[in-house]
């Protein structure tokens, strides 16, 4: 029987681990993780990509890692994961998305990050 982890995926969810994280985030990381959720949201976004995407995200919030988040660098893996698809999705990206991840910045963080 497999255990119900859906609880842990959700944008409010997302949100919070910004928020709790945000003073090890670089501008650049925290740019790249609301750019790949403004590509989630993309219709010009495979499915493929989006599953991906889901999955990196889905692994920043989760709560059990590969290197626990508590110990120190235990978010770089995390980070790296980001990196790398965030450099893979390039290919996707749009002005438009740079105006969505702004008003996302702002909703999350209430000043533009």
């Amino acid at each position: 029987m497999s255990k119900d982890y859906s609880k842990h995926y959700s944008a409010s969810k997302l949100n919070a681990k910004l928020l709790e994280i945000a003073g090890k985030l670089t501008q650049k990381t925290l740019r790249q993780i609301l750019t790949l959720v403004a590509l989630l949201k993309s219709d010009d976004v495979p499915v493929y990509a989006k599953a991906a995407i889901v999955a990196v995200l889905g692994y920043l919030i989760f709560p059990f890692d590969l290197f626990p988040d508590i110990l120190p660098g235990g978010l770089s893996e995390d980070f790296v994961a980001i990196a790398l698809l965030f450099a893979e999705m390039a290919i996707y990206y749009n002005d438009e998305m740079d105006r969505s991840v702004d008003e996302m910045m702002e909703d999350i963080f209430g000043d533009g990050g």
